[in-house]
């Protein structure tokens, strides 16, 4: 009898240590993301290239082991200056309030007989400081497919540098 409960307390042990190893590194960060338009006509309805970049935002960052959630696209006149836009404000303080960890904007630079141009800005929710930016251009037209896997590169870029 006291053999079998020095065994159980070994395997106790066993568990518990490897419990506070592992149980860390299963927790994920939380995102908050926007998408920005720019350039398009105020009142028209989402382009699908945004719609592909807001997706494919959700499943990488989503696969990467991350809660993630997003806001409702805005759309702006023209490519705001500030590395925070004045309109996305409302939504990061939201995000801040729900406990995001970052808070990720996408700002799609639609221009006329080009390929549009976007630029992903990491936002700690914290700090309000930026983490990274990352600018993407595509200038070769491709597939669907493949468009769909390079933003899926770009998005895993700045995926690794959430903690």
């Amino acid at each position: 009898m006291e053999r079998e409960t020095c065994i159980m307390r070994k395997n106790l042990v066993f568990v518990l240590l490897f419990c506070a190893f592992t149980l860390p590194c299963l927790f994920g960060a939380t995102v908050s993301c926007l998408v920005i338009e720019t350039g398009l006509p105020t009142g028209g309805p989402k382009s699908q290239y945004s719609t592909m970049w807001e997706n494919n935002l959700m499943d990488v960052l989503f696969e990467s082991g991350h809660i993630v959630s997003n806001g409702r696209m805005i759309r702006l006149d023209k490519m705001p200056p500030e590395n925070l836009p004045a309109e996305a404000e409302r939504d990061f303080q939201e995000a801040k309030q729900n406990g995001a960890d970052y808070f990720l904007v996408a700002i799609i630079e639609q221009k006329t007989g080009a390929t549009p141009a976007v630029s992903l800005r990491l936002f700690s929710a914290r700090t309000h400081l930026l983490i990274k930016e990352q600018v993407y251009s595509n200038n070769t037209p491709r597939s669907a497919r493949e468009e769909n896997e390079s933003i899926k590169r770009a998005v895993g870029q700045i995926a690794a540098q959430i903690i």
